[in-house]
């Protein structure tokens, strides 16, 4: 059965971000004066807000604010927002989905403003109905309050026939906590078993066997 509606996560299911999102990270590091991880630590820091990672490292509300800053100083005026790709077969799927009249969304922790930026330089905002990103009164922990704004302003009710698709727990955990299904991708910056172990309804490892189990 098509999905009554599908919201796909951004960074790391749709697009790889990573080249401009580890610059970031590095830049708010050495800003900080933090000893710099290497690049597969960083890669633990993709996907959730950096604030809200920086917060479960330890660091109070102060240098938090400060870390944020510097991560946004280089991704907007260094380029790290745009130093990205669309992954093979993506563009296709959404388009198909599309036509088929299945509403269909961007659902990203990014900002709001970033999202419609990196949507239209992608060339997906055509494809996608819209696009949902996160706005001030989100705090960033959880995805199921931005799951329940995206489908109130598409028109569809949370149900199993909705689908989330991400790369990490923390879309399989909004799915859930929003009452929609999950789907996870291991093409991202998690792993089969972050995803199957947050209780992933169903895993895929490339965009064919994503469009099979989307539009059949």
């Amino acid at each position: 059965m098509r999905p009554s509606a599908v919201l796909l996560d951004l960074d790391g299911t749709l697009s790889d971000s990573a080249p401009g999102l580890l610059a970031s990270l590095r830049h708010m590091h050495e800003g900080l004066g933090l000893p710099v991880p290497g690049d597969d630590e960083l890669r633990r820091w993709l996907g959730p807000p950096t604030a809200t990672t920086l917060a479960e490292h330890g660091h109070d509300g102060a240098t938090v604010a400060r870390g944020v800053a510097l991560f946004r100083e280089h991704l907007l005026d260094g380029g790290g927002l745009l130093d990205q790709r669309v992954y093979d077969g993506i563009v296709a799927l959404v388009e198909d989905l599309r036509a088929a009249g299945v509403p269909t969304s961007i659902l990203t922790f990014k900002l709001q403003e970033d999202a419609e930026v990196v949507a239209e330089h992608l060339g997906l905002r055509d494809a996608l109905g819209a696009v949902h990103g996160r706005i001030p009164r989100d705090d960033g922990r959880s995805k199921a309050p931005l799951i329940a704004r995206a489908l109130t302003e598409l028109g569809v009710a949370a149900s199993p026939a909705v689908v989330m698709v991400g790369d990490r727990r923390h879309d399989v955990e909004g799915a859930h906590e929003a009452g929609v299904r999950a789907i996870g991708v291991t093409w991202g910056y998690g792993s089969r078993d972050e995803l199957e172990v947050a209780g992933a309804d169903d895993v895929v490892d490339d965009v064919a066997s994503l469009r099979r189990l989307l539009l059949g």
